[in-house]
């Protein structure tokens, strides 16, 4: 669908033609599979979707400063041409910042080290303007922008994204709010925030802000990364998109975009209730504005993320259910939302080292297509959805609202959308615990509980088409194997060079600034190791976020220090005192520290700049002299690590990871101190990189285990709190008719190493 993009304040037009834009997001960096992003695409197109919408990783492509890569799983122009060839438009996010919960909302490692910047042009949530900052951004656009303009199917381009959030609390608040959490719920912020009284608030405020003129913004940071836009090749309409209702939204650009997730609280029944209470003041606020251009939902909920020790995607799934996907899309549509974008579409996998603190590896997120590219009964009702509008589409992007045919009593709402031609569409949606008749001048209507409807009436009131409320949907059915793939028996060795005296890879600390943006490492595991005298009684350790201490080989303490699940806000200090036994020291004593970052925080309030790895060491004995090794293992290094396992060496063959033993599963030892590394085989016999999805099941481990297919990082598994026990693994990392080898490493939080039964699976 390739044609010059152009607006008015009724939708987009491609080479003048009026076109609703069903539009979903596609994480290219969420699927290291070059194969699978046309499968996906294909299926979003079978979905009725006619565009794509993807955000642009600065970080994935840039490992160090000045240095991109845009090669195999990061090729973007690839990706692009998939989806020009399957006759899609395509709306590009190249950030800078994009959130997505992905590390520092996208930017890279090496950016983040720079602690004096003003990133987002913002500080202590105020607007700042930086020029050195804009230095870098621009450095992003030229290598990223030229790339995506040569597409003659762009037809919409974001700077930034969701900028204006509300200010997340610092000082005793931070902590106040830490204890809370800790108490009822790392999710509690999102109950609160979903609460029917927090609900009406908004829209009472909401509503007083459109009565006020000139609450729209401009920044300078802004205007810049506009003319960037321009600068590096974008000819197509720019837009910006942000939460917290149409009051709150920026220009200059051609369009401004709104997100809303209606439903947060995954506890609360809310179908007991209205929760598009938001969603029903869009068309008011957009008129508001006075702005002429289309209501645009650059994200509209799609599913919805979740938490490490969260309830699992299948209960959030269970929770939305087709229901909640069928009365979002509906709600939309009554507001005469011509440019609507599904967040997520299909869902991904977080890979490596590539999310914020706050997300697992699985991103499946609910969507109406699943990470392992499953149609899910979400994705039924967004078929079934296209295909009513795309039937009454010149209707629909020509229909104005009939203010007198309109009733909101908040659980019960209907609204008449009146066309050129006389055609009414006809919206009734009940949440009021029952059925329930609707009247209006067109008529008297029954409205059944809970659900929406979407009449389609001519002139005479005939009803021509409808959209009636899902009651159930059909699902893909998942593929089988035609034989299950069996692991071939287990080989275990233990690492534990960091524990001896010399090895290769160690850097000194120069200094006293330890974290590991500062040492340049940014992503995942580093080892830190000190010596010391006999003298020494205790050392108090502040690092983030998982930390092991061990002295002469032997494990002291391990501590989860992971507090700030949600990402977002201040990170608190804490100082725990680890005692150093006696019996333990000789008269030169090795000390280790194990830190794993789980990310970088998201960056909506300058807090992605928070320290990660050993923040400080305070001893008896004052300062001492510390060097480090980054990577859990020789050879990680990078946002997505891969690990040369031929390294550690065959059965009975010592390496630098020890002696390698066949063992059999379930498997547990007193063992000293180190990382169990774990390996077996597998063969695969597949035509096609979904038949069917793969993965791999684990039941437990002592601690935290890495899992590695072929050498790459493809999962990361938490035994305490999960929640998830599958991980997919990507087709591309795998040899889809051949040897694979499976390797996972366990750290043990204790004086057991332990792995739990191993399976290779289908994946749901």
């Amino acid at each position: 669908m390739a044609g010059k993009a152009s607006f008015d304040r009724k939708s987009m037009m491609i080479d003048g033609i009026r076109k609703y834009i069903f539009s979903g997001t596609l994480h290219y960096y969420r699927h290291p599979s070059p194969r699978q992003w046309e499968l996906r695409v294909k299926k979003l197109k079978q979905l009725g979707f006619n565009t794509v919408d993807t955000y642009f990783y600065w970080g994935y492509h840039s490992p160090a400063e000045g240095v991109y890569d845009f090669t195999g799983p990061r090729d973007i122009e690839l990706f692009m041409r998939i989806v020009e060839e399957n006759g899609m438009c395509l709306i590009a996010r190249p950030g800078p910042y994009i959130c997505a919960e992905v590390d520092g909302g996208g930017f890279p490692g090496w950016l983040l080290a720079k602690r004096h910047l003003n990133l987002r042009c913002r500080k202590n949530a105020k607007a700042v303007y930086d020029a050195e900052y804009m230095k870098y951004a621009e450095q992003w656009y030229s290598e990223v922008v030229p790339r995506i303009a040569r597409f003659k199917n762009l037809i919409l381009l974001q700077i930034e994204n969701e900028y204006n959030l509300y200010p997340t609390p610092r000082g005793m608040i931070a902590r106040l709010m830490g204890v809370l959490q800790r108490r009822y719920g790392e999710d509690l912020f999102m109950r609160l925030i979903s609460a029917m009284i927090f609900y009406r608030i908004q829209i009472f405020l909401q509503r007083r802000a459109f009565a006020r003129p000139g609450y729209k913004r401009e920044l300078q940071y802004f205007r810049e990364l506009y003319h960037l836009a321009r600068k590096y090749g974008c000819q197509a309409p720019i837009f910006h998109n942000d939460v917290g209702g149409a009051s709150t939204r920026y220009f200059p650009v051609d369009l401004a975009a709104i997100d809303e997730y209606p439903i947060t609280d995954f506890i609360k029944d809310w179908k007991h209730g209205n929760p598009f209470m938001r969603t029903d003041i869009f068309e008011e606020g957009h008129n508001a504005m006075q702005v002429s251009c289309p209501l645009f939902g650059g994200e509209i909920q799609g599913g919805w993320y979740d938490l490490w020790g969260g309830r699992g995607y299948a209960h959030n799934e269970k929770h939305l259910g087709p229901l909640a996907m069928d009365l979002t899309l509906k709600s939309c549509l009554a507001q005469g939302m011509s440019i609507l974008n599904i967040y997520m579409a299909a869902g991904g996998t977080t890979w490596g080292y590539t999310g914020s603190p706050d997300v697992y590896t699985s991103y499946t997120y609910g969507a109406p297509i699943t990470e392992g590219g499953r149609i899910s009964e979400r994705g039924e009702v967004c078929r079934r959805f296209s295909e009513f509008v795309f039937r009454n589409e010149k209707a629909l992007l020509e229909s104005e609202p009939e203010e007198e045919f309109q009733q909101n009593r908040g659980e019960l709402f209907a609204k008449v959308r009146k066309a050129p031609d006389g055609t009414r569409f006809l919206f009734i949606r009940n949440l009021a615990g029952r059925d329930q008749s609707v009247k209006l001048k067109a008529g008297e209507f029954q409205a059944a509980f809970p659900g929406m409807e979407v009449l389609v009436l001519d002139a005479s009131g005939k009803i021509l088409d409808r959209l009636l409320t899902v009651k159930d949907a059909q699902a893909e059915p998942l593929l089988k194997f035609a034989k299950q793939p069996e692991l071939s028996d287990f080989r275990f060795q233990v690492y534990d060079a960091p524990f001896k005296a010399g090895g290769s890879g160690w850097k000194k600390i120069k200094g006293r600034e330890m974290d590991l943006d500062q040492l340049g490492v940014h992503y995942g595991f580093c080892w830190y190791r000190a010596r010391v005298g006999k003298k020494l009684n205790w050392i108090k350790i502040d690092a983030r976020h998982l930390w092991a201490v061990y002295l002469n080989g032997v494990l002291l303490q391990a501590f989860d220090n992971f507090r700030n699940k949600l990402g977002v806000g201040e990170d608190l200090e804490l100082l725990v005192r680890v005692d150093l036994p006696q019996n333990l020291c000789k008269d030169e004593n090795h000390l280790v520290i194990l830190v794993e970052s789980m990310g970088h925080n998201k960056g909506f309030m300058e807090d992605s700049f928070h320290p990660r790895g050993l923040v400080s060491a305070l001893t008896d004995q004052g300062d001492l002299e510390w060097e480090f090794k980054p990577g859990l293992l020789p050879g990680e290094t990078g946002i997505t690590p891969k690990v040369d396992f031929s390294a550690f060496g065959g059965a009975g063959i010592p390496s630098e990871g020890g002696t390698c033993a066949p063992i059999k599963l379930p498997h547990q030892i007193i063992c000293p101190a180190g990382i169990g590394i774990y390996r077996s085989e597998f063969n695969l016999d597949l035509k096609a990189p979904e038949q069917p999805g793969i993965g791999v099941k684990l039941s437990r481990c002592s601690g935290k285990a890495n899992i590695y297919i072929n050498g790459w990082l493809a999962g990361r598994y938490w035994d305490a709190i999960g929640p998830q026990k599958i991980f997919y693994l990507p087709p591309d990392l795998l040899n889809l008719q051949g040897r694979n080898e499976l390797a996972i490493t366990v750290w043990p939080w204790g004086r057991e190493m332990a792995l739990g039964e191993v399976e290779i699976v289908e994946y749901p």
